[in-house]
């Protein structure tokens, strides 16, 4: 009895020291806010990354396929395609589902793919994160539950962590996210981004530079924000 006691304390110790709060300000003054706009040259691309993995994932799965269909006893029917549209559906019709296109935008927001970034400080914790595919409200040393864009439950802190703004969110037996924002030593916005956890996200990692826009403030999207 004693030696559970123990174990449960000791792992909710481990717990509070894994999942600390970050600060609620830095330790000295750093600015993020601004219009920011990519640096395609030195900055990686999610959405190509992603393309790439998907094209791979579904070469994987055609191999399996034809594995299948070469072990499938003869005269046996193959396997249901839950997928495919009923009988009576238009056999000329093309492109994704409308379930395939949601999924798709889901994981485009989880990357972030956006050209712009506007950051804005209404008061010495609070921040807003506006880009091309959606706007969100942070406050610097929170511990709270958000909404993943596939609708999941998740646990996420968000503050300081020396020179790093640090937004994290994790779903329980789901994917993790951690992001991270730092300005440079040029002056450019340095944008982190790596992704664990059950997601077909898992194993990403991106880094993206962001140079500060000095021309007139950008026309605003009034669903997600500032356009390209």
């Amino acid at each position: 009895m004693l030696y559970r006691s123990l174990c449960t304390v000791a792992l909710g110790l481990w717990t509070t020291l894994a999942f600390a709060d970050f600060d609620a300000v830095p330790k000295r003054p750093i600015d993020l806010t601004g219009y920011w706009v990519l640096n395609t040259a030195n900055s990686d691309d999610p959405e190509a990354m992603l393309t790439e993995r998907q094209a791979k994932e579904r070469e994987r799965f055609e191999r399996w396929r034809r594995r299948e269909e070469e072990t499938r006893p003869q005269g046996m029917p193959p396997p249901i395609d839950v997928d495919a549209p009923p009988p009576q559906a238009d056999d000329r019709r093309r492109g994704p589902r409308p379930w395939q296109k949601r999924y798709q935008e889901n994981l485009l927001r989880m990357l972030a793919v956006s050209s712009t970034l506007e950051i804005k400080q209404p008061a010495a914790t609070r921040f807003e994160f506006i880009s091309a595919v959606e706007t969100r409200r942070v406050e610097a040393g929170s511990h709270t539950q958000v909404s993943m864009p596939e609708g999941q439950l998740a646990d996420s802190w968000v503050g300081w962590d020396g020179d790093w703004f640090v937004i994290e969110r994790r779903v329980r037996r789901g994917p993790r996210g951690l992001e991270k924002f730092r300005l440079t030593k040029t002056g450019q916005l340095e944008y982190f981004m790596q992704w664990s956890g059950d997601s077909e996200l898992a194993g990403m990692k991106i880094r993206r530079f962001f140079d500060r826009r000095t021309g007139p403030e950008p026309v605003r999207n009034p669903d997600h924000g500032p356009l390209p």
